[in-house]
């Protein structure tokens, strides 16, 4: 009996230690969807600081908005010239270069006035010195700037002062008309003070690229099947962001309109001039 007694409390001790090493298992894992949406939240919050950032400046400098304006044309000029991949790899970090140097210089602005509001030698050298380094980087653009363009806008007109037919990759089109909607968006939210960059104000970035990806694709496919099913995933994005509370059927209309818009002219003008290929 007392054999028996000891075994069974042999085999008790084994099963607590067994349910016991079970819940710990599980103490590692967070099944709290409320930790998970916070840091979701924070990841988002992230980009939108940001984001935020950027328009800001580009709302209160001036020197940004030239540089705004540069990139467009740059992208513009890119998309007529057919730019190689290498070339708007070297022109994207080119312009990179210069909007990063800026937004460096508007910080040290900002942090000198901060720190030394009166005169000081010290705050005129940093100030100085950062100017200097958007000088460099500007030089460093134009540079590429003309060493990848300049002979491409000379070979537009022949002899007899007619438009040279420059073929554009539809591929890198697309590419070009996504990153020249993107930053039009950019532009357009930074005159508007409603939402973030990532959340709500006007227009909706990401109805626009969505129904810009749709008037894209009308020109690289006739299949009816995937320009139904293209569209009908844009106008879910749209409606998500309505439904969520994010945008206004107003300011997803428009970001719609504005991406649709956009990219079919492109695609519109390049083809019926003939200067669209695959």
């Amino acid at each position: 009996m007392d054999k028996n007694n000891e075994e069974l409390k042999v085999k008790e001790k084994t099963v607590k230690r067994k349910k016991t090493f079970f819940f710990k298992k599980y103490e590692n894992y967070n099944w709290d969807i409320k930790k998970e949406r916070e840091r979701d939240r924070r990841i988002v919050d992230s980009f939108n600081f940001a984001i935020e950032g950027l328009t800001e400046a580009i709302r209160n400098e001036k020197h940004m908005k030239v540089h705004i304006m540069a990139a467009i044309i740059i992208v513009i000029l890119a998309i007529l010239t057919n730019a190689s991949k290498i070339e708007i790899l070297i022109i994207s970090i080119s312009v990179a270069f210069v909007m990063i140097t800026e937004l460096i210089n508007t910080s040290v602005e900002a942090l000198v006035d901060l720190i030394s509001p009166e005169r000081h030698p010290l705050a005129k050298l940093a100030k100085d010195v950062a100017a200097g380094a958007v000088l460099i980087a500007a030089i460093n653009a134009l540079c590429v700037g003309y060493l990848i363009f300049y002979d491409k806008l000379l070979n537009i007109l022949d002899n007899k002062k007619q438009l040279h037919i420059i073929a554009g990759r539809k591929g890198n089109i697309a590419i070009l008309i996504i990153v020249l909607i993107a930053i039009i968006v950019i532009i357009i939210k930074s005159f508007y003070k409603r939402g973030t960059p990532l959340e709500g104000g006007m227009p909706s970035g990401h109805s626009a690229i969505a129904f810009a990806t749709f008037g894209i694709l009308m020109f690289m496919t006739n299949d009816i099947r995937v320009l139904a099913l293209v569209f009908l995933m844009a106008l879910l994005v749209a409606q998500s962001r309505v439904k969520a509370g994010i945008h206004s059927f107003r300011e997803v209309f428009a970001g719609g309109i504005l991406g649709f818009s956009i990219a079919f002219g492109i695609m519109f003008i390049m083809e019926h001039f003939g200067i669209l290929y695959n």
